[in-house]
Order: C-alpha cells, then structure tokens, then sequence
C-alpha cells in the first residue's frame, strides 16, 4: 500500500482484546514513519456490545482486508491429482522438488496441466498419522476449514485428494520463504516493516475470528512471504471452530502459547490475540520475548525441557524493550501482552 497516495486520513483498527489504534496518516517532511495511537476501550461498556462494535469496525478498516468463508468446499475438476505433473529437481535427477516435510509428510512442487502454474502439494502418510496417535478425523478437520478459506493473508487450499495410503492437499505455491527466516536472518525491523507485517497478520486472524475459528498455533513458521513480500498464513492442524464455547485441548508452540494454555485452563480467541503481541515484539527485536535461556543452542526434541522456563519468564512479567522504540508501538505491545499477564 502506497501511503504516500494520500494527503491524511484517519483508520481504526480494532482487535480482540478491547484496544484499537488510530492511525494518522500524512505526509512530513520530518516524519515518514505512520503515528499510532492507542486508546483502550471502556470497560465499563457492555462487553457483547464492544465486540460487536470491534468486529464490524474491523471489517469496514481498510487495513482488514476482507474474505470469503464458504459453506462448503469447491470440488473443482480442475485440481485433480491426475492434472498435475509433479517437478523433479533436474532432468537427471528424477526426485520430487520437496520444498519442506513435517511430521506426517511432506511438500512437494507439481506443475497443473490446464493453467501451466506452479502448485504445492502438501502429502501426508496416514500410518505417520495413526503412528502418532492421532486421528484422521484431525487431519479431514483441517482439510475442511482450509479449503474453505479464502483471503489474500492465508495460502490458499484448493483441494484435497486420497488414496490407500496418502492424504494429498492442494495448495497455493507461496515461494518466498518464511517469516522465521527473514526474523533470524536479521536483527529486528524497523517499525515500519514490522507494522506492514503485523497487521496482515492480524488481518487473516481477524478474518478467522469473524468466523468463529481460531488458529492455535500462530508463529513466524507458520506466516510465508509470497513474491511481493506479503504474508500468508498456513498450517490449519490445529485450527478449530470455537463458535460452541470455550476449548481446553493443550497444543500450539511453547514461545508462544498465552498463559491459560500452559494452565490448562479453558481458552478462547484471546489465545491468538496473545500470540499477535508476541509477534510484534519478535519483529521489532529479532527474537521472542519470552524465550528460554538456551533458545538458540536447542533443537525441537528439546522444547520440552524449556518450558517451564518459558512460563517462569511469562509470569515473572518483566518484558525488556531495545532501545529507540516508539511509545505508541511499545504501548501496542503491552496491550496485549502485560495487561494480558496481570489479568493471570
């Protein structure tokens, strides 16, 4: 977005958590950077009322770009399996061009034989999947919430396949990268990238959320730079409708799970609201602000032993800011990280 295009102009941004910013956009031949400021919602208003106040004042912000849930998936012919031609790395080496692999499966690029585009196919072994204990009732969860979303800041899935042994999910091929790479290949962003980068993160969870569904596992991993360097968020395992009350199944990743998780309490959207704070803080430093000591030397078989730390450092609420930034981006931060910790 080119703001620049305009002389001024004001937007409100709502989120979950009861704040909203107010942005003042103009142009100042000693200020380049956007002004935010942050006010706190009343909270002596009725609390159903102020939902419904923030989510319709995010739908009509034109920072919260708008999507399309649908009722059901669209069986498009299309996307068969049998029109896609899978890449192989080279003409000698007759391999599939994997482009990442998890614990199920892996990603794999295809070429579709009617458009000529590039795809990803996510591929996932059904006996990794029992093996682990899960179900596949969890993965045809994710496939139908996947497939039926549609908006600018989350891949997109177009359809799903199977046969005896796998569970194939069409995909967006989103080819820049991750969010976790270009956060460790740096030392935090200045605010004006982070804010870009922030607030489409917002936009596909505000998106979620209008539709009752939270992510869960909401992480710099999990957000992928298209070619235009704008984010969309992926991995739905562990999304889910919330619309029937409060959830208590423990998931998600310890850097970033909010207290009421580890406490194993019920939660609700707040979860993926805590989780944006945590973002934010990690875009402008570099690193998560509630890490364990030895982050960086441990690999992911070792997450579990750092988590108590982890929490140790949530409730001991002692945030450290790098030094230069703003108030009002410091404020944001808090909004919806300290404010969250003493409610605990």
């Amino acid at each position: 977005m080119n703001y620049n295009s305009h002389d001024s102009f004001k937007n409100m941004i709502f989120n979950q958590s009861g704040v909203y910013v107010e942005e003042n956009l103009y142009q100042d031949t000693s200020m380049n950077n956007n002004t935010m400021i942050i006010h706190e919602e009343n909270k002596n208003s009725d609390q159903k009322k102020s939902k419904i106040r923030q989510r319709n004042s995010a739908s009509r912000s034109m920072f919260m770009k708008m999507g399309k849930f649908l009722r059901e998936p669209i069986e498009d012919p299309m996307y068969a399996m049998s029109n896609f031609e899978a890449d192989k790395i080279t003409k000698t080496n007759k391999k599939l061009n994997i482009i990442g692999s998890g614990a199920f499966g892996d990603v794999y690029t295809a070429r579709n034989k009617i458009d000529g585009k590039i795809y990803a196919i996510k591929r996932m072994h059904k006996t990794k999947i029992l093996e682990s204990g899960q179900s596949l009732d969890i993965v045809h969860r994710e496939i139908s919430i996947h497939t039926r979303l549609i908006h600018e800041n989350i891949v997109r899935a177009y359809s799903h396949h199977e046969d005896k042994d796998y569970i194939y999910l069409v995909l967006e091929h989103v080819n820049s990268g991750t969010l976790f790479e270009l956060i460790k290949n740096g030392n935090g962003m200045e605010e004006k990238k982070a804010f870009k980068y922030f607030i489409q993160t917002v936009s596909a969870v505000n998106f979620l959320h209008d539709n009752n569904l939270i992510h869960r596992d909401l992480k710099p991993e999990n957000l992928l730079l298209d070619q235009n360097e704008n984010l969309k968020l992926c991995d739905f395992g562990w999304c889910i409708d919330i619309k029937d009350g409060h959830r208590i199944t423990f998931c998600g990743t310890y850097e970033y799970m909010a207290p009421e998780m580890y406490q194993q309490l019920p939660y609700d959207f707040s979860i993926d609201v805590w989780t944006l704070g945590i973002l934010l803080y990690e875009l402008i430093h570099g690193y998560s602000p509630f890490r364990a000591s030895d982050r960086d030397s441990a690999d992911e078989s070792e997450e579990k032993d750092c988590s108590d730390e982890i929490y140790d450092n949530i409730v001991s609420n002692d945030l450290k800011f790098v030094e230069g930034i703003s108030e009002n981006c410091l404020d944001l931060v808090k909004s919806k990280l300290i404010s969250y910790i003493i409610s605990f």
